[in-house]
């Protein structure tokens, strides 16, 4: 791998985390109200974002919207600026993306939600342009899939969209493994393995909590993982979901999963694990592909917990409530 690209993507990269918000951040636009808050946001690091889209949107949308083109732009200057295999690298890591569009959409025209509702969940980066992405959400479901199998950005032979969207996830890791493999990055190749384990572990949890039959829970694990998967999960059958809790937590360091608490705060736990996780190698291994994906996490995160704040305060949610759910 270039080590002079390396290098330079490894400073820019320290630059733009420089400019990631901190907690006091967060603490202190949970003591404003919804107003302040987007005023506030419009005036620091998505001014530029904001101002280009508001003659488009107003209030919550325009920041949400805002929010989404710049991180498509902070992705897309990492693909720009990386070269060989590193940029291969960072473009099939990007390729979440896509598919979190794809399965945003085909549940939302499944559900009849309507196109605004569908294009606010969507993340414009990847190589599918928002563009084409927002023509899909004007159409129904089965021309959607049938178009996107033709075009092989669907597999065929999926009638079950959780089936399919199992399928997509396990191609989309079993290939950004390979690719890592191939080009001898081990670390990276055991942080991916270790993000499926915190997907299987949501998986599992969710399930577990509905009363899900064990068969649907093997078949909803990806196997790529490394201590959750189709072939490990025996240990978890006939567990009460409180054993299961127990049992997760023992698997890595920094576990403290409460089995009485809403499941949603126990999913961000795990991401929030995934991402401290993902800060602290990035630091360890600066001068490899993992300095990027920790900065991607990261970013990321930034933009989510921006887009719960505004529409926690638009919703009138507790802040207290908002500030545990924020993954820093």
């Amino acid at each position: 791998m270039d080590d002079d690209n390396i290098s330079y993507l490894n400073a820019r990269v320290s630059a733009m985390k420089s400019k990631l918000l901190p907690l006091m951040t967060y603490q202190k636009m949970l003591l404003m109200e919804l107003p302040e808050i987007t005023r506030y946001i419009s005036e620091g690091e998505y001014h530029e974002d904001v101002t280009e889209l508001a003659k488009s949107f107003r209030g919550v949308d325009l920041i949400e919207y805002a929010l989404n083109l710049n991180l498509a732009r902070t992705y897309q200057k990492l693909i720009t600026i990386s070269e060989g295999m590193l940029h291969e690298l960072i473009v099939g890591y990007m390729q979440r993306w896509d598919i979190s569009n794809i399965k945003a959409i085909l549940r939302g025209l499944q559900s009849s939600t309507s196109e605004g509702e569908i294009a606010e969940t969507l993340i414009p980066v990847g190589s599918l342009s928002f563009s084409y992405l927002l023509s899909l959400t004007r159409k129904d479901y089965e021309s959607v899939k049938g178009e996107l199998e033709k075009k092989k950005i669907l597999p065929a032979g999926y009638e079950s969209l959780q089936e399919l969207e199992t399928e997509l996830d396990r191609r989309y890791y079993q290939d950004l493994i390979t690719l890592a493999d191939d080009a001898g990055e081990e670390m990276l190749v055991s942080f991916l393995r270790r993000e499926v384990d915190m997907r299987n572990i949501k998986i599992m949890l969710r399930l577990v909590h509905e009363g899900a039959d064990f068969e649907l829970i093997r078949r909803e694990l990806l196997p790529s993982g490394n201590k959750v998967t189709p072939a490990t999960c025996e240990k978890f059958k006939g567990l009460t979901f409180e054993e299961v809790v127990k049992k997760i937590n023992g698997l890595y360091h920094g576990f403290e999963l409460r089995p009485d608490e809403p499941l949603t705060i126990m999913e961000q736990d795990v991401d929030k694990q995934h991402i401290l996780y993902g800060e602290k190698i990035s630091h360890l291994h600066m001068f490899t592909p993992l300095m990027v994906l920790g900065f991607i996490l990261r970013k990321y995160q930034e933009i989510v917990n921006l887009r719960l704040i505004t529409r926690g305060k638009q919703l009138e949610i507790p802040s207290e409530t908002i500030e545990r759910m924020l993954v820093v």
